[in-house]
């Protein structure tokens, strides 16, 4: 099946539907298949992956478990590798 028709066919049994938990399940594996970003390797990463990590990451801010650091101190040994001056 051509993609443009397996697209009509879907949606068109998507507008059917009148079952909320149905749609409700549809609408969540669309958003966690939705590629947001990719990762530095090229990988992708779904929306919701994203939005689970920065929520992991707020949690470790608050609970002052995570490593913060400065623009200074993530650019220092860059410019050092590089022999530029900051």
């Amino acid at each position: 099946m051509e993609t443009e028709i397996l697209k009509i066919a879907v949606a068109q049994r998507i507008l059917g539907l009148s079952n909320r938990q149905v749609l409700e399940k549809v609408k969540d594996l669309l958003d966690k298949e939705n590629v947001f970003a990719y990762d530095v390797n090229g990988l992708p990463i779904s929306e919701h992956d994203y939005i689970e990590d920065l929520n992991a990451l707020n949690v470790e801010i608050d609970t002052k478990e995570a490593s913060l650091k400065t623009t200074f101190d993530v650019l220092k040994p860059i410019a050092d590798d590089n022999k530029l001056a900051l």
